[in-house]
């Protein structure tokens, strides 16, 4: 007897929680044959692949067995039906419970059958005694004849069907991306029949949904966010200063995500999710202290400078105290630290790079707009000053009385 053992490494940084990444492609077509065909060279060409460290067939192998076909005129003659000798046959080789066995109030069964060397060839079937009512005695090889085939393989279906599966267990440090684009480039070489098609699912499927969730969901905090500062500055202009820090804090996420080597999954995008509401907050503080330097009667760039001496202690402190926060995740070993990692070095990352460029860039961006706003309230005083003294250079001409003669200065 043959057993089959997988052994799956646990523990590793993936997509789920715990367990390696593995790249799965199923398999679709109703011929048997044609489908374990293309699993087989998929399965082979992935084994040689730098980074596949297993390879695993979702379809069993073909096994060997045997098959006893009784006569039933020869069981008739010999006082036997074919369940009676279809038992006696299965009770041999895989025993039958005879009695049960007591010791310490624990009980455990008692299975008879043939010694292993007495069941495992067609000449020991073929030799073993079978007993009718009246006590006659038979050899299956009297009665049948056994013959040696292969039992089918477990069939499955996914949408009504046949499908088979080969699933690459990717090594530590491998992204699941990496699995999936080496394996479409083995299929886009093979030459699969026109009655089977092969397509990625799995792991990967479930992370291109999550992704478009992700997005949408990034897409609407975003609006939200700036409708609630639309509301509170009572001005579109401020809000889109502040909003632009976000693309910022992506960047500092994927920068720190490269320098550590930690792959960008579900948990990393969830750090940038809570970054687009976290880090606004910074550039929140310093416009609306910059709008009150300008409510006092300071000048635009100077609003500008002690807005941003003024609030650089609590700008600080606060990203200070979120960073340090996020350390013992993005730095711990212990139980489950491989999925909570990542998050914590995207917020770390995000934050650090989103702070230092909101300081730079949000007063920036406020002169700029504010100059903008300035030149277009000069031009506006400018041609309502014009408009002003040529209606006092012709007034005469153009102001009447009430019997319609022009009133003379």
């Amino acid at each position: 007897e043959i057993a089959k053992y997988q052994i799956m490494m646990g523990g590793q940084q993936g997509g789920g929680m715990g367990g390696q990444n593995t790249a799965e492609f199923e398999i679709y077509g109703y011929d048997l044959t044609e489908t374990d065909n293309v699993s087989h060279a998929l399965a082979d060409s992935l084994r040689n692949t730098p980074g596949v460290v297993e390879v695993v067939i979702s379809r069993s192998d073909y096994e060997p067995r045997y098959l006893v076909d009784f006569d039933r005129e020869k069981l008739a003659l010999h006082g036997l039906n074919f369940s009676t000798a279809a038992t006696y046959v299965r009770d041999r080789i895989y025993g039958s419970t005879a009695t049960r066995y007591r010791e310490d109030g624990e009980e455990s069964d008692v299975r008879v059958r043939y010694e292993p060397l007495e069941r495992v060839s067609i000449e020991s079937i073929e030799n073993m005694m079978l007993y009718s009512s009246t006590g006659h005695v038979v050899r299956v090889k009297d009665v049948g004849e056994v013959k040696e085939g292969f039992t089918l393989p477990t069939i499955e279906r996914k949408d009504r069907q046949r499908m088979v599966s080969v699933s690459a267990v990717l090594a530590d440090g491998y992204a699941l991306s990496q699995g999936v684009a080496a394996g479409n480039a083995i299929i886009s070489k093979m030459d699969i029949p026109q009655n089977v098609s092969v397509q990625v699912a799995g792991s990967y499927e479930d992370q291109m949904d999550a992704n478009k969730d992700m997005g949408t969901l990034f897409i609407l905090i975003v609006i939200l966010v700036f409708i609630v500062m639309a509301a509170q500055f009572e001005s579109l202009t401020y809000p889109f200063i502040i909003i632009l820090a976000i693309p910022f804090a992506i960047v500092g996420i994927l920068v720190l995500l490269a320098l550590t080597g930690t792959n960008l999954n579900i948990m990393s995008m969830m750090g940038g999710i809570m970054l687009a509401g976290i880090v606004v907050k910074n550039g929140i503080v310093l416009i609306d202290y910059t709008q009150l330097m300008r409510e006092r009667g300071y000048g635009l760039i100077q609003s500008a400078v002690k807005a941003g001496r003024s609030r650089l202690r609590p700008v600080l402190m606060t990203t200070l105290t979120t960073i340090l926060g996020m350390v013992p995740m993005a730095v711990g070993t212990g139980v489950g630290a491989e999925m909570w990692r990542p998050l914590g070095v995207s917020v770390i990352g995000g934050l650090t790079v989103g702070t230092l460029m909101t300081l730079i860039y949000v007063p920036t961006m406020f002169c700029i707009f504010g100059g903008v706003g300035i030149k277009r309230q000069r031009k506006q005083l400018k041609k309502q000053r014009e408009l002003n003294e040529y209606y006092l250079a012709h007034k005469d001409k153009m102001v009447r009385d009430r019997t319609g003669k022009r009133v003379e200065d």
